[in-house]
């Protein structure tokens, strides 16, 4: 039950997507491009100080040509950041080349013109200025600006119209696209537009070859860079490889971003990709931010885009959002069931630990109780080590004794001296004489035993009845009974025998001192067999 719970908790803890792009640079690229996104105010202000300079020098500008290459410089600082500051300084920039009679400054204008009619899906106004344009009168390197604007006009157009238009629009696109390619001079500007042909004719080894070694020579944070990549990415889409086409789109935003390019495509195209691959929340903010771009560019054909898919992109979000609060509700529904769970586990555990105090305490008594036997025990086998000892010894000494009184009565019967022989075997000296050599014995060993017996003994009884020997290294017959009973020998028989008294004697001795102890009378033999328990 406990890894039941655990594991769906933790099913729904992990609920929210883990995404895998196909490649580590991938994840690095958007990682990278979240923080760009962060730090978009700051790219913003610095392109916010570039216009204030430029605005500033074109007030204190008085020669002509400075004056149409400030309006060019705010022309180009507006082109990708603001439709109408972009349209205001290209229309004064007309008026002005205009009032110079200046013809190439106007064509040129003419032209920046018609391309932010374009983006502003202006197509036919963009038509009507370029048509005015006397076209024999370019340069080779205004006509392929003219042929290239013209191409401009229909990409834009076929991007805003429906398929049936769009294949009209595209196959104009080409056909301008090629003027464009026939009159370029080699560089940056004809392999782009000869990359993007190649792309569209499926020659994609060519346009690899063409494109990508511009990567290296582009700075990273400019709108040439985000171009470029952009068109890259377009290379890698035709292919069908979609990863490397998100790393390219990922790249392109960047570049947008950090150059505050406002009218942007790859941040609208990562986020419908990322949207298909499941990564809602990145899809969501990336959409949101396109679409302030747009707004804030005035951009009505990018505005008109991603209208378009926005609401796809913010449902999918509203659903996740959804799905991810009902995980969070049965997430904190199962950790309440766990919290429940956990506390009952903490109450039987704190039982069982209870338990297992009890236990312990008792194996700790056991353990003392083992302790005490074990000393007992020891006491008992040391008390029988040293009795067997000295009593052996005795058995060699009576032996030896029993020897010499035999081999004494076996001379004085060979020497005939048969009243004398008698005499001695009549005679009860040598049994008495034995036996008080025997007690002594006992006494002494015994009292080595247990040299504090008489103290302990006498304290289970009154003052009145408190037993002193004569000698402190002698036993008196009461003594001796209970240093027998000390011994383990209860037996009053036994203990008569040994002592050479009556049974009944022995059992009046003990009756007494067990009626006048202490101690209640039915544990004092058991306290005297404690006496001198542990031995110091």
């Amino acid at each position: 039950m406990k890894n039941r719970l655990i594991l769906l908790f933790l099913s729904f803890i992990l609920a929210s997507p883990l995404h895998s792009y196909g490649s580590e640079q991938l994840n690095r690229l958007l990682s990278t491009l979240d923080n760009v996104l962060d730090s978009v105010s700051e790219y913003d202000c610095r392109k916010e100080r570039r216009l204030v300079d430029l605005k500033r020098q074109l007030s204190l500008t008085l020669s002509p040509d400075e004056r149409h290459d400030i309006y060019y410089k705010l022309y180009k600082e507006y082109e990708a950041y603001t439709f109408d500051s972009a349209m205001y300084y290209v229309k004064i920039h007309l008026d002005f080349a205009a009032g110079q009679r200046n013809t190439h400054q106007i064509t040129e204008c003419k032209m920046r013109l018609a391309r932010m009619y374009s983006t502003f899906a202006r197509f036919t106004e963009a038509i009507d200025l370029l048509d005015s344009i006397e076209k024999k009168e370019l340069t080779p390197e205004q006509l392929a600006a003219y042929y290239s604007a013209y191409a401009e006009i229909y990409i834009y157009w076929s991007e805003y119209s429906d398929n049936e238009d769009r294949k009209n629009f595209t196959s104009m696109k080409n056909t301008y696209q090629d003027s464009a390619l026939s009159v370029m001079s080699p560089g940056y500007g004809f392999d782009i537009n000869y990359g993007r042909k190649c792309i569209d004719s499926k020659d994609f080894a060519t346009a690899e070859n063409i494109l990508l070694p511009h990567l290296s020579q582009i700075d990273r944070e400019t709108r040439e860079y985000a171009i470029l990549t952009s068109l890259i990415a377009y290379l890698y889409e035709s292919k069908g490889d979609e990863n490397t086409q998100k790393e390219y789109l990922a790249q392109s935003a960047i570049a947008d971003v950090k150059a505050s390019v406002k009218e942007n495509t790859s941040l609208r195209n990562l986020a419908f990709y990322l949207l298909n691959d499941g990564d809602i929340d990145r899809s969501n903010r990336y959409i949101k931010k396109s679409l302030e771009d747009a707004n804030f560019y005035n951009a009505r054909l990018r505005t008109i885009q991603i209208a378009k898919i926005f609401p796809v992109i913010d449902k999918a979000y509203q659903l996740e959002r959804e799905k991810r609060q009902k995980n969070l509700q049965l997430a904190i529904i199962v950790i309440a069931l766990l919290t429940l769970f956990l506390a009952g586990m903490t109450g039987y555990l704190f039982n069982q630990i209870k338990k297992l105090s009890r236990t312990r305490k008792e194996l700790i008594k056991t353990n003392q109780n083992l302790v005490k036997t074990n000393i007992r025990l020891s006491e008992t086998n040391h008390i029988k080590e040293k009795y067997i000892g000295h009593f052996l010894n005795q058995c060699s000494v009576y032996i030896d004794k029993l020897s010499a009184y035999r081999k004494s009565l076996n001379k004085k019967a060979a020497n005939g001296k048969i009243e004398e022989l008698f005499q001695m075997l009549k005679s009860s000296q040598i049994i008495e004489d034995e036996l008080k050599e025997f007690y002594r014995n006992f006494d002494t060993t015994f009292l080595e035993l247990f040299p504090n017996f008489v103290a302990e003994f006498n304290k289970l009884l009154p003052a009145e009845d408190r037993i002193q020997p004569k000698h402190a290294s002698e036993l008196t017959v009461e003594l001796r009974i209970f240093a027998l009973l000390r011994l383990g020998i209860t037996d009053s028989a036994k203990i008569a025998g040994f002592l050479r008294y009556s049974i009944s004697t022995i059992y009046n001795y003990r009756s007494n001192y067990r009626n006048n102890s202490l101690v209640p009378r039915d544990k004092f033999e058991e306290t005297v067999m404690k006496i001198c328990m542990e031995r110091g």
